[in-house]
């Protein structure tokens, strides 16, 4: 049996009751009139992505993307600061135009937000500060090589910051000569740790030979955690980063805690004893999501929710009315929450009343907390959390989205092959029609370590509402081997990719048809990376199942992709039982779409980019050819030049969204259209032509 929450999410959804003999009563949306949400409206969205609160908690500092438009050149959204008085809650551009900024904070007293900038005539970023009175920016540091990441030490005398290493200089010479050869895991430069004195205005080195990937002052100022790996190499950073004390004063570096696996976010105590990290369980824990403790000097650290079916994402240290507590945002499934854990005993206590927002991260200070949340009817906003436990929506970034007809959101479970419960979202086609089939779409997230939450899922790689708004449901599942339902979860796929995980792909299908709400002969799937993966498998292995597949940056041949990727380590620990693919190339070959590439009757749309490190762009290449030369099956492979491990331009987000979408459109229509020849090679642009002005 398949159960469902059902939430209500804004004015433009009204609900209305009908039962089906499989589903008590489900929920569905009035009629499609009005608009719906279009391509080139996602492209158009903004959110909120960062928030800073100053230190007497009168003022926050925010970032909100604008995305660049037709009127731009191609590349990334603008960040643009803007600050809010929290009384008032009026907010005010303090930078915007054609620029971004990155590295914002409120310096220690309160009276200038200093960020990353590099200025007129500079060789390298340095930190800027931008007083809040209304002066210029004026550039505060002048450091050997430039800032990187950077924190103040509390008293507002200092900043640590992190900066690449310059390269050797024979290397430096070389390549301003023109020898540019990369030699691979050995030709990198490391991060270093280094203090900058306000006073002196000089720089002092703190770490060498190592690299240093985060760090955070304790309360005191005396000395800093750092999350310190051997090599500056992504795998390094996933696999070998540990927890480390930096005592300026005593020039000392030492090994603070031995963190199994991988690490995530961590505080310090007020007194500046105890850290509170997220880490793995063991070296094979695919996410770092449980709460820990340590204490100076006593080199283990203290678990505090073993067994929690769920993971943290934040934590910091708070304390009302003597109570020492550590605050953290915690995702059980697709709900997310605040709570406040007790740092002996684990207990947790929720802060916020409802479980409506799914949280992206907070701040708090002056007894106030604020978060970035989003909901199902809105991307991310900025929010206040009041004492009472409600809260408090403070910007709209998106105005015109309140007059879109949106599909309604359900959060459903229904158990799978081996009583394993599941979990997902499912957005129903805007206009349901009781006693109507419709097709569906399986969106498969990456990882697998990631999970979706109860909010905005919507984005270019992830069109769900855009599918509502054309009749389709769009199913999010949790498979197993998600985040978000606790260690064991996590590692179900250990041992077996697409194995009883993709199980739960088609008994959601045959949950969906039994309820009489889908079309099982019109299924689609869309993914990137794992999720591309997953896809390509659809289409290859399990291609009865499936009418269309979209696959975006897939591994296709698991053997290959290992040994050409760029974290290596991180599939050896965590995914494939320390095996390297040499020891079990029977299985990983079992696994793999390209051995099934001639079962393929699935169109297929495969799509990456040109300088993909962690897929290399040879396996949807290979994955391409094996269907063109072994069937007559439908098949297309667009790159994209230039793009990594997903597409970062503006422009070829929007292509891949206008391309996938038509896939699915034009295989998922009435009928069999398995073997029709692909749509029309060419895209109509004429919307992102529009958007200039």
């Amino acid at each position: 049996m398949l159960n469902h929450r059902t939430k209500s999410r804004s004015a433009t959804i009204i609900k209305a009751a009908f039962c089906t003999a499989t589903f008590t009563c489900l929920i569905a949306p009035v009629s499609s009139q009005g608009p719906t949400l279009q391509p080139i409206q996602v492209m158009q969205m903004k959110s909120v992505s960062g928030v800073y609160l100053s230190p007497d908690g009168k003022k926050l500092a925010f970032t909100r993307t604008s995305p660049r438009l037709a009127e731009d050149r191609p590349g990334t959204a603008y960040n643009h600061l803007y600050l809010m008085d929290v009384d008032s809650g009026v907010e005010r551009l303090l930078i915007g135009g054609k620029r971004g900024v990155s590295g914002l904070a409120f310096s220690p007293d309160g009276d200038s937000i200093t960020l990353r900038h590099r200025g007129e005539g500079d060789a390298h970023n340095e930190i800027w500060q931008l007083p809040l009175n209304g002066e210029e920016m004026t550039k505060l540091t002048e450091t050997p090589h430039g800032v990187g990441n950077y924190r103040w030490r509390p008293d507002g005398g200092a900043i640590a910051y992190t900066v690449k290493d310059p390269s050797p200089p024979a290397r430096a010479k070389a390549r301003a000569a023109g020898f540019q050869q990369i030699v691979k895991d050995e030709d990198y430069d490391h991060v270093s740790l280094w203090l900058w004195d306000r006073e002196t205005g000089d720089s002092e080195r703190l770490t060498e030979t190592v690299t240093v990937t985060s760090f955070e002052w304790e309360p005191g100022g005396k000395h800093l955690a750092a999350a310190i790996a051997p090599r500056n190499l992504v795998d390094d950073s996933y696999m070998f980063v540990r927890l480390h004390l930096v005592v300026p004063a005593e020039n000392k570096v030492e090994l603070l805690v031995e963190n199994p696996g991988k690490l995530g976010s961590y505080a310090w105590s007020e007194d500046g004893q105890t850290l509170a990290y997220l880490s793995a369980a063991d070296v094979r824990d695919p996410h770092a999501g449980m709460l820990y403790r340590v204490s100076i000097g006593s080199e283990a650290g203290q678990p505090l929710n073993p067994s929690l079916r769920g993971m943290y994402h934040q934590v910091e240290w708070t304390s009302s009315a003597g109570q020492v507590s550590i605050l953290a945002a915690l995702s059980e499934g697709v709900e997310t929450s605040l709570v406040n854990v007790d740092p002996g005993s684990g207990e947790m206590r929720s802060l916020v009343e409802g479980d409506d927002l799914a949280f992206r991260s907070f701040v708090r200070g002056a007894g106030q907390i604020y978060a970035i949340a989003s909901r199902a009817d809105h991307g991310n906003e900025l929010y206040r959390l009041r004492q009472d436990g409600k809260h408090q929506r403070l910007t709209f970034s998106n105005p015109w989205l309140e007059k879109i007809k949106l599909g309604v959101q359900e959060t459903r479970r229904f158990e799978s092959v081996g009583d394993v419960e599941i979990e997902g979202l499912l957005i129903y086609p805007v206009g349901y029609e009781e006693g109507k089939r419709y097709p569906l779409v399986i969106l498969a997230h990456g990882g697998p370590e990631s999970h979706f939450s109860d909010g905005w899922n919507t984005n270019y790689s992830a069109p769900g509402q855009v599918l509502a708004g054309r009749g389709y449901f769009a199913w999010y599942p949790n498979y197993r081997a998600s985040t978000g339902y606790g260690v064991e979860f996590a590692k179900m796929d250990h041992g077996d990719p697409m194995g009883t995980e993709f199980d739960d792909h088609l008994a959601a299908i045959a949950q969906f048809a039994e309820a009489g709400i889908v079309d099982p002969d019109r299924v689609g799937v869309i993914g990137g990376s794992y999720g591309g993966y997953t896809a390509a498998w659809a289409a290859t292995a399990k291609s009865e199942h499936f009418a269309a597949a979209v696959s975006f940056v897939p591994f296709v041949d698991i053997r290959t992709k290992w040994y050409t990727s760029d974290i290596p380590w991180e599939f050896y620990f965590v995914h494939y039982e320390e095996k390297w693919p040499h020891e079990q190339a029977g299985f990983l070959a079992d696994h793999s779409p390209l051995t099934y590439a001639a079962n393929c009757r699935t169109p297929l749309l495969l799509l990456g980019g040109t300088a993909d490190p962690r897929v290399h762009p040879s396996q949807p290449h290979m994955l391409y050819r094996a269907v063109q030369m072994a069937t007559k099956t439908p098949v297309r492979y667009v790159q994209y030049p230039g793009e990594g491990h997903g597409n970062r331009s503006n422009t070829n987000q929007y292509d891949y969204l206008l391309r996938g979408l038509r896939w699915l459109g034009y295989y998922l229509r009435e009928g069999d259209h398995r073997m029709d020849p692909p749509p029309p090679l060419d895209l109509d642009y004429a919307d992102w032509y529009a958007t200039k002005r």
